[in-house]
């Protein structure tokens, strides 16, 4: 199923306010000539080149794609040059384009361009590169030769391509800054040339079409590209009724696939499906939003629906004990300690391990305990989520031992559908022995009063009485002490503290009254609720993200920051932070009077974020720690803007 594009809903307060494409496109051009103009006047006597080149991988097969990238940095890279490519004896060049980058770093400006060669291997065995040179003003620039393997297949050890992107302009050791405003599609003007598939495109797939009741289904949705995006995509997932879902793991880096001989990015949703009835389903189009450019108009791409068949388990064969689950499971059972003491408790650990709905899964019924008192269970459970639901499930029974000698635990039964044969199935453990001495003879006698003569269905003493001995024979009394009279209404009247509290109830009641109207204003006005708190929930979501920074989870502090900057003003604004994008933020903002200092900066802070969950790179402590003062930053600047408008 491929994703089709659509025309984008035209916003008509943009209209108004925007200016003609051609117009537009014209004055950026001049303010980044004159941009390139000023860097290179101001660095003129002190003009640096350097050129480097780089491949994504050193052994490849002849049906895989080699990156080339050639990286050209200097204070002033308009007057520069193309490279000279060598001869490239043994590949072909599949497509090339190229892009700049521009930082600001402590005053000073630095330029890079980065062109990308995708190569194809024709021959086997090793290939050269040769250096790659660039003339500058009577210099010549080389890189260093360089060697790769190309064997029939794929090398052995490397089960698939290096994860990192071999489209993205930038390089990971280079420090993160704002996406280049030109367009980032190398085909702009090819439109009508590119493959039947497009340079972008969706699909969504499931791994099954007909499937029993309480079966796990992969719903997989799949996002395609080969060329960079202006901003993140907005996805809208599918709605899956009569469903249980559970997100699966997704993974932090695009793969590398060959369709039609070209590469593509490819980046992965899947979730696992649980159908809860029997009948027919239908799941509707996903929907991903994209723009390849800063004058680019937004597309919209949507998969096709996908039919799904339930079908109802069988009558036939089903135990008297099954619960519901489906799937494919083990049963084991142990006890922490083989010897016990009456009167002290054990733990039993029943584990179901296996394949399905693990949340779902029943507690296995213990009967016939006899010699033992149950308390309440605990549960533990650890899901693995990768490519399909699995994991274990544990239920830890207390249990006290009421009596001395070999007890038994008897047997413990699970049953559930496979839908592999379509049979169902019956796991039943050993039942477990257990060897209990006798306890103390005083503890006996308190265990024995505290718990009772009987203890009913679960088994244990049955009538039996044990002798109560006092611990004490003598009763001490009570000892008298003189208190010293007092004159009846004198105290507290003339008691300079107990005067001091008599306002108190008073100032109660006021602060009470103000708690109640303001608690009554938070439920009657989401906007005043919402405007009220949102500072203090990205303050939050702030703490959360240095929390994900010290443990090294870069995907999720990022994720947090720009979380904490998007529903802040979604918050502010009084919007859904759902499908709000930067631009939207951007435009609401400006019509509160928020300057283009705060904006650009906000800007600046969700482009570093997206950058880094999308086309993820390691980066440096430093360069996180800069981003979350930023944040802070603009939060506060934002706060103190709108603040004054509200």
């Amino acid at each position: 199923m491929t994703g089709k594009s659509t025309k984008p809903i035209k916003n008509k307060t943009l209209i108004k306010i925007m200016w003609p494409p051609h117009a537009a496109k014209a004055i950026f051009l001049i303010l980044f000539s004159l941009l390139l103009a000023a860097t290179a006047a101001g660095s003129a006597q002190a003009q640096s080149v350097s050129i480097q080149a780089s491949v994504d991988k050193t052994e490849l097969s002849l049906d895989d794609h080699l990156s080339l990238s050639v990286v050209i940095e200097g204070s002033n890279i308009g007057s520069l040059p193309d490279p000279e490519l060598p001869d490239l004896s043994g590949f072909s060049i599949v497509n090339s384009y190229q892009g700049s980058n521009f930082s600001w770093i402590n005053g000073k400006i630095s330029v890079s361009k980065t062109i990308k060669y995708i190569l194809r291997p024709e021959t086997v065995g090793k290939l050269t590169i040769g250096a790659i040179k660039l003339s500058h003003d009577g210099k010549t620039y080389k890189t260093e030769p360089i060697s790769v393997v190309v064997s029939r297949s794929a090398p052995q050890g490397r089960s698939s391509p290096a994860p990192s992107s071999p489209f993205s302009p930038r390089q990971p050791s280079r420090p993160l800054s704002p996406p280049s405003p030109w367009p980032a599609d190398p085909w702009a003007e090819e439109e009508e040339e590119r493959p039947a598939r497009g340079n972008i495109f969706i699909t969504q797939t499931v791994n099954k079409h007909k499937v029993y009741v309480g079966e796990q289904v992969i719903l997989t949705f799949s996002f395609f590209r080969r060329i960079d995006l202006w901003q993140s995509p907005t996805y809208q997932p599918s709605p899956l009724e009569g469903f249980w879902v559970v997100e699966l793991d997704t993974p932090e880096r695009a793969e590398i696939k060959t369709i039609d001989g070209l590469p593509y990015r490819v980046q992965e949703i899947k979730k696992a499906l649980f159908p809860i009835r029997a009948g027919k389903y239908t799941i509707g189009p996903a929907t991903l939003t994209y723009q390849t450019g800063f004058f680019s108009p937004p597309r919209r791409l949507k998969t096709e629906p996908i039919s799904i068949e339930v079908i109802p388990l069988p009558e036939e064969g089903k135990p008297a004990n099954f619960s519901g689950a489906v799937g494919k499971f083990t049963l084991s059972a142990q006890v922490d300690t083989p010897k016990g003491i009456q009167n002290e408790p054990i733990t039993l650990n029943v584990k179901i391990k296996g394949v399905g709905y693990i949340e779902g899964l029943p507690e296995p019924e213990l009967s016939h305990l006899e010699g033992f008192q149950k308390y309440d269970t605990t549960t533990t459970q650890n899901l693995i989520k990768q490519n399909e639901l699995r994991g274990e499930k544990c239920f830890d029974f207390l249990l006290i031992p009421r009596l001395a000698g070999n007890l038994q635990i008897p047997s413990l039964h699970f049953s559930f559908f496979n839908p592999e044969d379509g049979r169902y199935h019956t796991l039943s453990t050993d039942p477990i022995l257990v060897s209990i001495a006798p306890a103390a003879a005083g503890e006996s006698a308190t265990a024995a009063a505290g718990s009772g003569s009987s203890f009913g269905s679960s088994g244990g003493l049955r009538g039996s009485k044990q002798e109560v001995r006092p611990s004490r024979m003598d009763i001490r009394y009570i000892k008298e002490i003189e208190a010293k009279s007092l004159k009846k209404g004198l105290f507290l009247f003339r008691n300079k503290v107990f005067l001091s509290f008599l306002p108190a109830p008073l100032l109660l009641l006021i602060v009470c009254f103000l708690l109640d109207r303001r608690m009554r204003k938070f439920q009657s006005d989401q906007r005043y609720a919402r405007l009220r708190r949102a500072g203090r929930l990205a303050r939050k979501k702030l703490a959360e993200a240095v929390r994900h920074d010290k443990r090294g989870e870069e995907k999720e502090f990022y994720a947090a920051v720009s979380k904490s900057l998007t529903e802040y003003v979604a918050d502010k604004l009084n919007l859904q932070a759902a499908g709000l994008t930067s631009q939207q933020m951007i435009e609401q903002l400006s019509a509160l009077g928020v300057t283009e200092e705060v904006l650009t900066r906000l800007q600046h802070c969700l482009d570093e974020c997206d950058y880094a969950r999308f086309a993820p790179a390691t980066s440096n402590g430093q360069a996180r720690k800069n981003l979350l003062t930023e944040a802070e930053e603009v939060i506060f600047s934002l706060e103190k803007a709108i603040g004054e408008k509200k």
